[in-house]
């Protein structure tokens, strides 16, 4: 899936010309030094130095949040993207710090960054959080389509039940030309709402009759349904 979505986006010029990256990760992260890839296959050992990296960090590890840190600096979307995978994993419930970090990379210019900055921010911040949600809310306009997807799905896990701001925020979502965005909006509006809610129900009413996917249309009357 990777492989296809890049090369929709056109961002697969990763792989082509100059690039800078690191020169060896396991070393002490002071003595890295940046080094211009020439050829794939110093792209691939790049890559390669990266597989493993975090998988048995304990919650809270301070030394593998500090390398994450520094990989967030990498030139190659996927050196990015396996820091902001580890701090999900990682990182303390509500770290503040490493949030902030990943708010930064919402606004990545890789997708596959963006969308992992995403499932980053849900994992980490509380419940409710009110710049977590702000936040977020900025990807439900991501050029990318699976961006905005978990935007949705975030909105509906983090968002404060029963409120407006939050459920008017899903919307548009429900006229977005990605059918999963569609799917998605209707679970995270029935997570926000509280019984009753007249404005959902009336959205949802509208897509179980008029909207142009048979799934979508399906999943609205089961929502009506509960």
């Amino acid at each position: 899936m990777f492989v296809a979505r890049r090369a929709v986006s056109l961002r697969w010029k990763a792989l082509q010309g100059c690039q800078v990256f690191r020169q060896s990760f396991f070393q002490p992260l002071a003595g890295r030094h940046l080094a211009t890839l020439s050829r794939p296959q110093e792209l691939h050992r790049h890559r390669k130095r990266l597989e493993g990296f975090g998988r048995e960090a304990a919650k809270g590890d301070s030394k593998t949040l500090a390398s994450c840190q520094d990989l967030l600096k990498d030139e190659d979307w996927f050196a990015r993207k396996t820091a902001v995978d580890v701090i999900a994993k990682v990182a303390n419930p509500g770290d503040e710090l490493h949030l902030s970090l990943l708010y930064k990379h919402l606004e990545d210019e890789d997708i596959f960054v963006r969308e992992a900055c995403v499932d980053a921010v849900v994992a980490i911040a509380q419940p409710e959080d009110d710049i977590a949600v702000s936040k977020i809310s900025m990807r439900l306009a991501d050029d990318d389509c699976f961006v905005r997807t978990r935007a949705v799905v975030g909105l509906g896990r983090l968002g404060r039940k029963g409120d407006k701001a939050t459920t008017g925020l899903l919307d548009e979502m429900f006229e977005d030309g990605f059918v999963p965005v569609r799917k998605k909006a209707i679970e995270a509006a029935l997570s926000l709402a509280t019984p009753g809610d007249a404005a959902v129900a009336d959205r949802l009413r509208r897509l179980a009759v008029d909207d142009s996917d048979r799934g979508v249309r399906e999943q609205a009357k089961e929502a009506l349904a509960r």
